[in-house]
């Protein structure tokens, strides 16, 4: 009694095979010992049928017999890989030919079996090639499940981005996002209350799934946190509350939370380890925002402070995260290169047009990019 296939019958039983031999004898052997395995089987008697059979029929696996007049095993083999077809092939070759059947595995084919053949090597081959093909199957659904799961995380981070622009009067605001893949650890908000605007940029250590799952978190604490309180009093809140989950789980979080009193302009911001961001004054003055406390995550006792800055017509607050200035692998970009690409009589809008045409190649990033910038109008654009 032979031995039961690893491979369950119900997979057997599913599974289509189609035997090419113009040995007639050959070919009906084949067949037999592939039916009395529960498996589906057809046969065709020279190249130019099977490749009928496979375009119409669309086997699962071939055994294919490489010596054939006319249209010859090696040339079926050819065709079926050159359409990327979903099909396993089996060389089957006769004795001593061994270079053919090094030749096919170059070509694409998944396995040979030598003829003439005894059972237990047909069986070997047989379970092998079909293990593999279902296999490769179930990693492509997968991939596919997964690629599918990506996208819709993709859209569900893309939905919690701001989907307008505030006005407020005597400024304007813009703002640029881009993942590395297919979700982020970056992340901006802001809120709104008539003459007052916050805003928060935020970058979760790393790439990916799990830097995202946490920027979904930081975000909406400080959906709770930031609103429009103070921004120290809005980070020391934060801080509490993530510091916890953030230490178990060994990342940080880079956080520039502000707020922008429009009637006095006033720009007050508490800053937790996000040193990427400057001020360019009208006559293009740089100033650069301090540094005032250490990210979320690496230590739970920290106190936020908070600075002001008054804005002047024609100043422009830039803020972004390190994909801005990784962007170009192998090369630094400078704050002070962003700076020197702008003037006062760009609005908001071509700022950020300008600093991305600058730094973000066509090609896939090395980390995650966000950049906010505001810009306070001249006094004759009010």
């Amino acid at each position: 009694m032979e031995e039961i296939d690893a491979v369950t019958l119900e997979e057997r039983a599913s599974l289509k095979v189609l035997v090419v031999d113009d040995d007639p004898f050959i070919n009906r052997l084949v067949q037999i010992r592939l039916k009395n395995r529960g498996f589906q089987v057809s046969s065709a008697g020279d190249g130019a049928a099977a490749l009928q059979m496979i375009r119409s029929d669309s086997p699962d696996l071939v055994f294919l017999d490489v010596a054939m007049p006319n249209v010859g095993g090696l040339q079926v083999l050819e065709e079926i890989r050159r359409d990327k077809l979903d099909v396993a092939v089996i060389m089957m070759t006769a004795f001593g030919s061994e270079s053919i059947a090094v030749e096919a595995m170059r070509h694409g084919a998944d396995d040979y079996l030598p003829k003439p053949f005894q059972p237990v090597d047909f069986e070997a081959v047989l379970e092998r090639t079909v293990r593999r093909l279902l296999l490769t199957r179930q990693n492509l659904m997968l991939r596919r499940r997964l690629d599918l799961e990506m996208a819709q995380a993709a859209q569900v981070q893309a939905d919690l981005l701001p989907q307008f622009v505030p006005t407020l009067p005597g400024f304007e605001i813009a703002a640029y996002f881009r993942s590395a893949r297919a979700v982020s650890g970056d992340f901006y908000d802001w809120y709104q209350d008539d003459q007052t605007l916050a805003f928060t940029l935020g970058d979760v250590m790393g790439k990916g799934m799990p830097a995202a799952l946490l920027m979904a978190t930081v975000r909406a604490v400080m959906r709770v946190a930031g609103g429009l309180r103070t921004p120290a009093l809005a980070l020391n809140t934060a801080a509490g509350v993530l510091g916890p989950d953030l230490e178990r789980s060994s990342r940080f979080v880079t956080l520039f939370h502000c707020q922008l009193d429009g009637a006095n302009r006033q720009f007050i911001y508490a800053n937790a380890g996000h040193r990427l961001g400057f001020v360019r004054r009208a006559d293009g003055t740089l100033e650069t925002f301090e540094e005032q406390g250490l990210p979320l995550g690496i230590m739970s006792d920290v106190t936020y402070i908070e600075k002001s800055i008054t804005l002047a017509a024609g100043d422009l607050v830039v803020i972004y995260s390190d994909g801005l200035i990784d962007a170009r692998e192998g090369q630094e970009i400078r704050f002070n290169d962003l700076a020197g690409l702008l003037s006062s009589d760009l609005d908001a809008a071509a700022v950020v047009e300008r600093l991305v045409e600058f730094a973000v190649p066509p090609v896939d990033l090395p980390d995650d990019l966000t950049l906010l910038v505001l810009r306070c109008q001249p006094a004759n654009a009010l």
